[in-house]
């Protein structure tokens, strides 16, 4: 895996989605190959590229055989060195993102994840996803993604991970062998911290006229992954939302049977990231189910947990922890967030000890310093003519929005 750390939150205020765009593009053709010849050659060796483009990073994966790490490696290189980028290639990958972007404009939990992520995070970098809008990818040239793509791709902001049954020495001189020559200085704009917006505390409603159900989202800014009280957040949000019997899905789906599924996380991101409860309910509860949701997450902070309850999200998240590097692959994007998020090489070893430190007192105190539902935006994709009456109990200013795509 090849992770270069630039990502979704380096795109120009007005080109969101051009990060992800070029990342489409750098495999249509590099080398002395077409995209088709990419493909083949791939094939040939019994090899499997994927790229992807996250708010910090964007990673070039490549599984193969050992036997065929040289060749792989070349292969990788060419799409990181030297890829096409021809217009041809451009005008038909952004035709492919525009009607995905259709599509996504469909979906109600898509709809809802945009907003949030425009009320949390308002014009900050992590502001918008990887696909961008239609107005912004229609408006790129191919001189605009060939001059990001020489921004971003260089040697001095590249990681190389390789993992599987080989030597460290034979990987290396494949790696040599295949990225010599490659040079070029790119400096680096670290991403803001964010801070909350004028959204906070609002209620944002996406209609959808005769929806049966409503998507909720409810959520504020979060802290970094590199925060010190990483540990204690993954267990208290385990408790509160992250496991199947966590206390907001037992509330909204066994007591109240109102949904399918409510579930809570943090995405933690290198400049910070957000808190976020999410869930599809019944129309006729969306008012009720927001309450609640709102409720857990005040009792959190006010409340000691039991001991049991504690230990069985200890558990959740330490049981079977082992079984996530148990292939190369997995080992592969381990070693990528230590890279993107700038983590010492112990970060695994010691996950299920500072797990298993947490107390119910560190549960507290971390919902009170993290967990502020008060200062949450609210999301609610739905029949506004439907739900609008009751989101008025909640005593929030209420406003429609409609999340660019």
């Amino acid at each position: 895996m090849l992770v270069l750390d630039i990502g979704t939150a380096a795109d120009p205020v007005d080109r969101p989605g051009l990060a992800g765009l070029v990342t489409d593009l750098v495999d249509e053709g590099a080398g002395s190959r077409d995209a088709i010849a990419i493909s083949d050659a791939l094939a040939r060796i019994g090899s499997h590229l994927e790229i992807e483009s996250g708010p910090d990073a964007t990673t070039i994966g490549l599984t193969t055989l050992t036997k065929s790490l040289p060749r792989a490696m070349e292969l990788l290189a060419d799409v990181a060195m030297r890829p096409h980028l021809a217009e041809s290639d451009l005008d038909r990958v952004r035709e492919l993102r525009l009607n995905r972007l259709r599509q996504m404009r469909r979906l109600p939990g898509t709809a809802g994840d945009r907003a949030l992520l425009a009320a949390v995070f308002g014009s900050h970098p992590y502001g918008h996803g990887s696909f961008g809008t239609t107005p912004s990818l229609q408006a790129i040239t191919v001189d605009e993604a060939r001059a990001f793509w020489t921004r971003a791709f260089g040697p001095d902001r590249a990681t190389l991970i390789v993992a599987g049954d080989l030597a460290a020495s034979d990987a290396i001189a494949a790696a040599q062998a295949s990225f010599a020559g490659w040079s070029g200085d790119h400096p680096r704009t670290p991403t803001p911290e964010p801070s909350a917006t004028a959204a906070a505390r609002q209620v944002l409603i996406v209609d959808r006229p005769g929806s049966p159900q409503s998507d909720l989202r409810v959520g504020h800014v979060g802290p970094p992954r590199r925060t010190d009280a990483f540990h204690r957040l993954v267990t208290m949000n385990a408790l509160l939302g992250g496991q199947f019997t966590s206390r907001i899905n037992k509330k909204l789906r066994e007591a109240m049977g109102v949904t399918y599924g409510a579930r809570s996380s943090f995405d933690f991101r290198v400049a910070g990231g957000d808190f976020a409860c999410d869930a599809s309910v019944d129309a006729a509860a969306t008012t009720d189910a927001i309450v609640e949701i709102l409720a857990e997450c005040q009792t959190l902070r006010t409340d000691a947990v039991e001991m049991d309850e504690l230990t069985r999200a200890k558990a959740s998240l330490t049981r079977g922890y082992v079984r996530n590097f148990e292939t190369a692959s997995q080992l592969a994007r381990a070693a990528v967030q230590l890279s993107t998020y700038d983590l010492d090489e112990g970060e695994f070893d010691r996950f299920v000890s500072r797990i298993d430190a947490v107390t119910e007192a560190d549960v507290m105190t971390t919902a009170q310093e993290f967990v502020h539902p008060d200062d949450a935006a609210i999301v609610v994709v739905g029949d506004a003519g439907r739900v609008q009456g009751g989101l008025e109990k909640l005593g929030r200013p209420i406003r429609l929005f409609e999340p660019e795509f």
